[in-house]
């Protein structure tokens, strides 16, 4: 009986565009253009767990934190991995969308920690950045298909 409640929700929330296909995830607004410029693909970001609800071919959109409060890009994830600072670097120096000086300085002091890394692929910057006025905590906030129509036609 339970199974068959759970399934229908599924089912239903599938229907109605309620299934998570992404996450918005803050950036400072002075970090946008080496984001969003085509040249990098490597995200990372620290989290509470070391878990996720995404998927492969989920998107992340970036929202322009610090006052601008615009859906500024996306892309689709490619890959989805948990690995502490040095792995990263070792693995990802030259496709961080940040600089090593820049890394560094984000994961100073918690170094024996593990950081979501997502890569990305077909990264778009909007030529129209998106106005946002829902708050988007540095957790981020994951979205439904819904709402992902909802903020495109903005």
């Amino acid at each position: 009986m339970i199974l068959i409640i759970w399934l229908t929700i599924v089912k239903v929330g599938h229907v109605l565009g309620n299934e998570t296909i992404g996450v918005i995830y803050p950036i400072p607004n002075w970090l946008v253009d080496g984001f969003l410029n085509g040249k990098k693909k490597v995200f990372c970001k620290f989290l509470v767990h070391d878990t996720t609800n995404l998927t492969l071919k989920n998107k992340v959109v970036f929202y322009a934190s610090y006052g601008s409060k615009k859906l500024v890009g996306e892309g689709i994830i490619e890959g989805i991995e948990f690995l502490y600072p040095e792995e990263i670097l070792a693995k990802y120096k030259e496709e961080l969308f940040i600089s090593e000086h820049q890394f560094t300085k984000y994961v100073s002091g918690r170094r024996k920690k593990k950081l979501l890394v997502l890569v990305l692929k077909n990264i778009v910057k909007y030529e129209d950045p998106i106005t946002y006025n829902r708050p988007i905590t540095m957790a981020g906030k994951y979205f439904t298909s819904a709402d992902y129509e909802f903020f495109n036609k903005k």
